[in-house]
């Protein structure tokens, strides 16, 4: 998962450098969000819980 916000947050400052448009960095930061949100959702209620109890 911290690869995946890395990712996102990678892509939003290359957006940014290279002067895309301010919706584009938006949908970036929303795009790894939600991505680290569905992510984390299915490690606690899915087989790669390994165990953990939250």
């Amino acid at each position: 998962m911290d690869t995946l916000i890395f990712a996102g947050l990678l892509a939003t400052w290359y957006a940014l450098v290279r002067e895309r448009s301010r919706a584009g960095a938006v949908v970036g930061w929303w795009l790894a969000a939600l991505a680290s949100v569905g992510l984390f959702a299915y490690l606690i209620s899915g087989d790669l819980s390994m165990g953990l109890t939250f």
